[in-house]
């Protein structure tokens, strides 16, 4: 990349205007600090006037559900804290995208060659006047092979040869010529796994030039450049800043010199500014610095246009592993390992333990740890070629099924907690499926039952542990209120779609005959304490009792080594001392387990998965597979990590008794726990399940769905009101996604004649024509008022919770420009971030119509991070993605 920015003819910067790393006082081969390379991005973001390259070559990781890329360095490492996973690395959306978002360059130009380029579009954030573009390698959750040592990826490679290639009779290389010529170039290659190579691209105001043409009769000549520019001998050309309208105001006419293939690019650039596209030169020139060389004839020789951004450019480039011997390592060999939600902590674990082995000085094997939903896992194995190969757009009611999006890369194994998971997705797979991704069983790697785990509190006598009966009884035992008056507990279990435990011990639940799936919801579900994600989650929310009153109230649905955890005091100042959870409070009751006798043991199986057409390093990642299960089953070292975690481990499908070391025989789980494994009936069958996940989405009932839109006068000012794509044909498309039986409307947040709102549609059941709906939508006309952005959403939560009561769904959504929430005051924010956490659950998702509106900290993001929804900007498929949002509210995501 270095020589294609500064190849002679065709490159847009000098040699003298890049900062590559890593350097050569670098602490070693291929060495890169990840604090130095975010100094060198910050210094180029206040120094540089014109054009700013950012180029990064080497691996790319993303949390569990795709979002909050990393890119890696030299010293990076993951880890099992699934709330900073990532160490010695920088993220794109904290780090690198802050940083970008306030360079002081009329240009911004982020070229990214690593795995999960295409991550990097979920926090694409530019400022609303920045002129930003982003190239990434790939699609999101695609991962790139690694390509040769030293020229780098195919993805590299073509970059070069697009930029250097151009001949006088070329077209320039604007960015999004180069994005179309670089997805043609790629077209007949493939990532990893036989998944589709299509980079990724996203631009924010104006084009900018990346190459030209290079010269038909070579080096120009030595005479005076083109009309208005004045040479300073031995040194570069001078200038005073003009602004975006070019040097002088106005494009260089062509000197003697020029061919006419010059001309005719620099009028192509001219022309282009008057749609919005711009050479990059038209950017404010800088005095060099002193000691800089003067530049070369050639480039003086391109016209005023052209020649400020080289005077004012720079390019930082960074490069991890890339190099052969004298570059560093190259890159390793990549597992990724899909798990289930409950079990990634301690896999994890077991992962460093077993790359920690490789003692040489270029790792060998790397390994990605990452999870997701089981019941979004099922789905996507159950339709694999879509992992492969993305369909090219959902259909309007964004009900798309993308487990690139949803879940990450394709995976070379799958650990999910229990067999009759993989089973529910043989049963439904199609034959393409199937074809596309194999599974292997290669055996279980540990064992824990589920349990009903009971406050052991003073006074209160539970049944002893070692008496096992149907869960259903359990539950009822501890839901009747004994004959001194105590209070019953509350039954508590994660999201049933999350893990398969839940969803286990659910199936359990609905299986019995006199029971209905709205009146097993209604016994285990409780405002004060949302559904979580994972048993941690859910015995960490306990604990934290300032947001609940059910720490030691709650008789809780988990698996039982995650409660020998959580029962365990704090760790001791040892080293390599097992302790409860960070998270856990002193005072949390201890528990004891009930054991159920129909609801069977997670056996944690390990699937090999192979996919067709991935033939690049099929036998040494076959071979990597298999060695990291025999590890896993035998080795001491990985026996150590499930043990300590309170996993039960032995022979395949035959659990042995808690070793010495194990939290199971620790003295505070005496009485708490049977060391004794009790009998369980046969797992159910995968139908059983599948029945029981229906029904659970259908018992949560219908959903509650209100919109907030913002009508002031600046959505129209700002052309974001009416129209296709608009704000409210955004609204209107994603009501498809409502059903007939859940109740919705649409408020206008400028104030009403009684209200801090108007309501071209009222709150309540919608008509079953959804015709009318739409139409009022469209007459909504904007009102010469402020939004009242506050107001409506405190107004708006409070409308969402008034009425049914337990567990609705309910979905706010905000779409406005951002004019009227720009300049709230911090306590204000503050104040409504804490309305929208307390009480029954409300997700919002919200969507702001220009650039910039979903960056950390601002109203957007703060309210749709806290309550679980999501924040859509102009970065996104705002039609689509709204209205996938709107569709797992309520019936729409009974499917």
């Amino acid at each position: 990349m270095e020589e294609a920015l500064t190849a002679e003819g065709t490159g847009v910067l000098d040699p003298e205007e890049l900062l590559i790393l890593p350097g050569p006082t670098g602490a070693g081969p291929g060495t890169v600090d990840p604090l130095e390379a975010l100094r060198e991005i910050r210094k180029a973001r206040e120094q540089v006037n014109g054009l700013l390259v950012v180029y990064f070559a080497g691996h790319g990781l993303v949390r569990a559900d795709g979002t909050d890329l990393h890119l890696l360095f030299s010293p990076s490492r993951v880890i099992a804290d699934p709330h900073h996973p990532f160490v010695d690395a920088l993220s794109w959306r904290d780090q690198v995208m802050v940083e970008l978002r306030l360079a002081r360059a009329d240009w911004v130009v982020v070229i990214l060659d690593c795995c999960f380029a295409g991550n990097a579009r979920l926090d694409f954030h530019p400022e609303e006047h920045q002129n930003f573009a982003l190239l990434m390698a790939a699609e999101p959750g695609v991962e790139i092979p690694p390509g040769d040592a030293e020229a780098g990826t195919d993805f590299t490679v073509g970059l070069h040869r697009l930029l250097t290639g151009r001949t006088w009779a070329s077209k320039p290389a604007t960015f999004t010529r180069l994005v179309g010529e670089i997805r043609e170039a790629m077209a007949p290659l493939k990532a990893v796994h036989d998944h589709r190579w299509i980079p990724g691209e996203r631009r924010h105001g104006d084009d900018v030039l990346l190459a030209i043409p290079g010269r038909k009769h070579g080096r120009e000549s030595e005479g005076d450049g083109p009309a208005g520019t004045a040479h300073e001998a031995g040194g570069r050309s001078k200038r005073e800043p003009t602004g975006r309208e070019g040097a002088g105001g106005a494009p260089a006419r062509p000197g003697e010199s020029e061919t006419g293939s010059e001309a005719e690019a620099r009028s192509a650039g001219s022309a282009q500014a008057e749609d919005g596209t711009h050479a990059a030169g038209t950017a404010p020139a800088v005095d060099p610095a002193p000691d800089r060389r003067p530049s070369s004839r050639r480039h003086r020789a391109l016209g005023a246009a052209l020649a400020l951004v080289l005077f004012a450019g720079a390019g930082v480039l960074l490069s991890v592993a890339d190099g052969g011997s004298d570059r560093g390592c190259a890159p390793p060999l990549e597992l990724r390992v899909l798990v289930d939600p409950d079990i990634r902590p301690t896999v994890q674990k077991a992962a460093d333990v077993y790359l920690d082995r490789d003692t040489g000085d270029c790792r060998a094997v790397g390994i990605s740890v990452y999870t997701g939903n089981s019941t979004d896992v099922v789905d996507a194995f159950q339709a694999a070629p879509l992992w492969q190969a993305p369909p090219a757009s959902c259909p309007p009611s964004g009900d798309c099924l993308l487990p690139q999006r949803d879940l990450g890369a394709q995976p070379d194994v799958w650990i999910p907690a229990a067999s009759i998971t993989s089973l529910r997705v043989l049963a439904e797979q199609s034959a393409a499926a199937g074809t596309a991704a194999k599974l292997d069983s290669l055996g279980s790697v540990a064992y824990t039952p589920m349990v009903l785990a009971v406050p052991a509190e003073a006074g209160r006598k539970p049944d002893p542990a070692d008496r096992p009966a149907p869960l259903a009884d359990l539950v009822a035992g501890v839901r009747d209120a004994d004959a001194d008056g105590t209070e019953p507990y509350q039954v508590l279990r994660p999201d049933p779609e999350g893990g398969d435990g839940a969803l286990l011990s659910t199936t359990a639940l609905y299986g019995t005959d006199d029971r209905r799936p709205t009146d097993v919801e209604a016994v285990l579900t409780d405002d004060r304490l949302p559904p979580q994600p994972t048993a941690r989650d859910l015995m960490c929310g306990l604990a934290d009792g300032s947001r609940n009153e059910l720490e030691d109230r709650a008789a809780v649905l988990i698996p039982e080594q995650t409660m020998a955890l959580f029962n365990l005091p704090s760790a001791s100042g040892e080293a390599g001392a097992v302790g409860r959870p960070a998270c856990a409070s002193d005072v949390l009751e201890h528990r004891a387990a009930r054991y159920p006798t129909d609801v069977p043991v997670l056996d944690l199986p390990f699937f090999r998965v192979t996919w067709a057409g991935a033939d690049r390093d099929a036998t040494a990642r076959e071979q990597v597979v298999r060695d990291f299960y025999d590890w896993l089953a035998e080795a001491p070292e990985a026996r150590k990590v499930f043990v300590r975690d309170g996993f039960r481990t032995g022979p395949s499908g035959k659990p042995s008794l808690p070793a010495a070391a194990s939290p199971l025989t620790a003295k505070a789980n005496e009485g708490a726990v049977s060391l004794l494994l009790p009998p369980s009936n046969p797992p159910t069958s995968a139908s059983e399940v599948t029945e029981t996940l229906r029904d659970y989405r259908q018992a949560l009932g219908p959903g509650r769905v209100l919109y907030l839109l913002d009508d002031s006068t600046s959505m129209e000012d700002n052309r974001v009101w009416s129209g296709p794509g608009r704000a409210k044909d955004l609204v209107a498309r994603s009501t498809a996604s409502i059903g007939p039986d859940d109740t919705f409307g649409v408020w206008g947040l400028s104030p009403g004649d009684a209200a801090n709102h108007t309501e071209p549609v009222p709150f309540g059941r919608p008509d079953p024509d959804p015709g009318p709906a739409r139409e009022a939508i469209g007459r909504a006309p904007a009102v010469n008022k402020n939004a009242r952005v506050l107001d409506g959403l405190r107004d708006g939560l409070s409308e969402l919770r008034s009425g049914q009561e337990g567990p609705v769904p309910r979905l706010l959504v905000l779409v406005t420009d951002d004019e009227d929430s720009a300049d709230l005051r911090g306590e204000d924010v503050r104040a409504l971030v804490e309305t929208a956490t307390e009480g029954p659950p409300v997700r919002v998702v919200t969507v702001s119509l220009r650039g910039g509106g979903c960056a950390p900290g601002l109203l957007n993001h703060r309210l749709a991070e806290a309550t679980g929804g999501r924040c859509l900007d102009a970065a996104d498929d705002l039609a689509t993605e709204l209205t996938a949002e709107v569709a797992k509210t309520g019936t729409g995501d009974a499917r």
